[in-house]
């Protein structure tokens, strides 16, 4: 089982995310995430919470107790009926992207739908944060970096003929 630090920093790291932007979003300064991730500080329960939710994983995950990422009592939709196929199609994804066992197809899927959520996210705390423009073109690089790595993982009939497969 791996600590709290370990599993910390590998899920910023598998998001492709800067230390900076992660302390940002979690709403703490870069020099104690960092502590958080090297072992030297242990945070509080507020802030395993926080980062649970930012990653998407249980706090089995995170601490270290379980090697399941994914929360098994997600929240119960609220009058949205979107919401259950939300929560349907995310655990199908994983599922599939756990069975195909390949890291890079892994981390662009993660980074590609990621953004949304932590501009969701970002809304939520403050809904006056403005828009970035930026932010949609990392969206679209995420997405193109998907693409290729999904048509990697999966070349088209025409693609494996043209390299003589």
């Amino acid at each position: 089982m791996k600590s709290f630090s370990v599993a910390l920093s590998a899920l910023r790291k598998e998001t492709g995310l800067s230390q900076r932007q992660a302390a940002f979003d979690l709403g703490v300064s870069q020099a104690l995430l960092s502590h958080y991730e090297n072992g030297a500080r242990e945070p509080k329960l507020g802030f395993v919470v926080k980062a649970c939710d930012y990653y998407g994983v249980s706090a089995d995950y995170i601490l270290g107790r379980d090697d399941e990422r994914t929360p098994q009592n997600l929240p119960a939709p609220r009058g949205c009926e979107g919401a259950p196929l939300l929560i349907d199609a995310a655990h199908s994804v994983f599922e599939k992207l756990d069975d195909l066992f390949d890291p890079e197809l892994y981390a662009a899927a993660v980074n590609y739908l990621l953004i949304p959520i932590q501009n969701t996210a970002a809304l939520l705390r403050d809904p006056q944060t403005p828009y970035e423009p930026a932010r949609d073109a990392e969206l679209k690089l995420a997405e193109a970096e998907f693409v290729k790595h999904i048509r990697r993982a999966f070349p088209s009939p025409q693609t494996k003929k043209d390299e003589g497969h």
